[in-house]
């Protein structure tokens, strides 16, 4: 397995944040919503995107994603977990999402998320580590690990 390890986001990742986000969403946002309006997304992506709860993945010292958490009093959230579509399907994102999950049992909070519902391949993976559906929008699904 390639060593996998997060750094600090910056202020001046967001454009690599940006570029990571289109990679991973852009398929599932034009089948979910009809299309990628480029700069309403990057609206979106300047607005949300916060340093100190964003972290950039690195797999070999090479860019793969980021992850971004906001830690609550009742539970944790996975805001996002995107990877460069060339590091899916490597065990990635399971070691980060066993990771988070590890800690958040420790402190005694479930995780909780929402998700796209076209984005088949990451429901999959939250079912797999344990994530069931607690709610539902008509384009997201909530999901939610107990503590």
């Amino acid at each position: 397995m390639p060593v996998i390890r997060l750094r600090a986001a910056l202020q001046d990742d967001l454009d690599l944040a940006y570029r990571i986000t289109e990679d991973a969403m852009r398929p599932y946002v034009e089948q979910a919503f009809g299309g990628w309006n480029a700069d309403e997304q990057w609206r979106k992506h300047e607005a949300n995107f916060t340093p100190a709860t964003h972290r950039i993945i690195l797999v070999d010292a090479a860019t793969a994603g980021f992850v971004a958490v906001e830690d609550f009093p009742d539970y944790t959230w996975l805001v996002k977990l995107y990877l460069f579509q060339a590091y899916r399907g490597q065990g990635i994102g399971s070691k980060l999402l066993n990771d988070l999950l590890e800690d958040a049992r420790t402190h005694g909070k479930p995780v909780t998320l929402q998700v796209l519902r076209v984005n088949l391949r990451a429901q999959a993976l939250y079912c797999r580590h344990g994530f069931t559906v607690t709610g539902e929008r008509p384009a997201h699904l909530f999901m939610t690990s107990g503590a």
